[in-house]
């Protein structure tokens, strides 16, 4: 099947095809199917279309089409050596002008290799302004997945997933000429344009090798009610976010950031995830004192970012966070300082495993004084994992206060000589956990924290010297 609908040559034309009850619509596993509705005329309407599904249609290049671009594929040799970039100025849109969807909330499409464009340039004054949901995965063609011009369309938007799209280098494409140059960053932000995300709640960035940005050029979002976002697999970000003011000639095309906020970003975002990043440097960069940047931020989730500095987290206040998880950051040579982990009182859950070269959790800055006690009054759950340059969970002299700590797992720190070097109180703890499972859980306990860890790294001791 490579058309749903055909009109026929003979067929008496009409200016509008018209589906007044269609509510769902999905067009799945059609190998050659390059178009729904092959037709002359100047709008086909679906004015009750809710859902549309387009999957695993790999020619899918137009929703609607006339005889000429019906029969077109991309399959050709010439489409076949030509690069994404250079097929987007060529290829049709899957939308243009003549779809007219004016209830379409949710949009997913799927496997769909040879599409390069989502939306035309020019669109349907009444169509997509009640999109809810919208999933676009597997289009290993597609360069960008908004134009700019849909920027007065997505106030309804609560979910948006792109995944697994190789092509893909931005969010918004700029409608104007493209251009490699980088753009000269101007003082006064009202000059920029403004991404505002009223409404969405969840945003998931999986697998999308090629992405750079949100937008290409100077801007400023702002994600008023984002409460959940999940980037995965983004290997060229250098830098996740950055106030707007702080990029201002500091930073070329090379770090440009994923996101360029102002002010208070992600005011209420709830959950953060950062995986398989390999050149992420910098959580956030920005030039507010102190920033506000994720100041309702609960859980933290950072895995396989390798190139992450120490100063991730520096200038982020993180007064609400309960989760807090890094995994295979080989760059990370400690997790916190004094100050900010004083700051981590909503604490109650943390979790450092295969950071090759971590030396200590809490480390010590010269330009850094405390004489107050670091404590963590709610942390119950402390586990720290195949971390091989562990000395300690912290090295310098200070007085360490774990209330209601329950729970402390240490496997695989083999360096790992004592727990602290300061004062350390944790009234609620009476054992340490040297593996963890629904089995049989290996234990020990000398009394205390510290000596319980001393004890285990001399008798460790013993065994290398009885093993040579």
């Amino acid at each position: 099947m490579e058309r749903v609908i055909d009109e026929d040559e003979d067929e008496e034309r009409s200016s509008t095809m018209l589906f007044l009850k269609l509510y769902e619509l999905k067009l799945r596993d059609l190998p050659k199917l390059t178009t729904f509705c092959n037709s002359t005329a100047n709008f086909v309407e679906m004015s009750s279309l809710f859902r549309l599904w387009i999957e695993n249609c790999p020619v899918v290049q137009a929703f609607i089409s006339n005889s000429t671009c019906g029969g077109m594929t991309s399959s050709s040799k010439e489409n076949a050596e030509m690069s994404a970039k250079e097929n987007y100025t060529r290829m049709q849109s899957l939308f243009d002008k003549k779809v007219r969807f004016p209830s379409l909330e949710i949009l997913s499409i799927d496997y769909a290799d040879e599409l390069v464009k989502i939306w035309d340039d020019q669109l349907s004054s009444d169509s997509f302004y009640k999109l809810n949901r919208v999933s676009v995965c597997f289009c290993r063609r597609l360069v960008s997945v908004f134009p700019s011009n849909m920027l007065g369309r997505h106030k309804k938007l609560e979910w948006l997933q792109v995944r697994n799209c190789d092509s893909v280098e931005e969010i918004f494409e700029v409608l104007e000429k493209r251009s490699s140059e980088v753009e000269e960053i101007v003082d006064n932000e009202e000059a920029a344009p403004r991404f505002v995300f009223s409404k969405l709640t969840r945003l998931y960035l999986h697998m999308l090798p090629s992405l750079k940005s949100l937008y290409p050029k100077v801007h400023i979002s702002e994600w008023p009610n984002l409460k959940k976002l999940k980037a995965h697999g983004c290997v060229n970000m250098e830098i996740f976010a950055s106030e707007f003011l702080s990029i201002r000639g500091t930073h070329g095309e090379s770090q440009q950031p994923l996101f360029l906020v102002y002010k208070d970003a992600f005011p209420r975002l709830e959950e953060l995830e950062l995986t398989e990043m390999p050149r992420l440097l910098h959580l956030w960069i920005g030039d507010s004192q102190p920033s506000n940047a994720f100041k309702n931020l609960k859980t933290l989730k950072v895995s396989g970012c390798g190139s992450l500095e120490n100063s991730w987290s520096t200038t982020v206040s993180f007064q609400n966070l309960e989760n807090l998880q890094v995994s295979k950051c080989d760059g990370l040579r400690y997790l916190l300082t004094p100050l900010k982990a004083k700051t981590l009182d909503q604490l109650t859950r943390m979790n450092v495993s295969d950071c090759k070269m971590m030396e200590e959790i809490i480390t010590h800055l010269g330009d850094e004084v405390l004489q107050d006690p670091i404590v963590f009054n709610r942390l119950d759950c402390l586990e720290l994992h195949c971390l091989s340059s562990l000395k300690s969970f912290c090295c310098g002299d200070y007085t360490l206060e774990f209330p209601r700590l329950k729970k402390v797992i240490v496997r695989q720190c083999l360096k790992m000589e004592t727990f602290c070097h300061g004062v350390i109180t944790t009234p609620k703890l009476q054992k340490l956990q040297l593996t963890e499972g629904e089995d049989e859980v290996e234990e020990c306990w000398e009394g205390n924290l510290n000596s319980t860890v001393q004890h285990l790294f001399k008798n460790m001791n013993v065994r290398s010297s009885k093993e040579d």
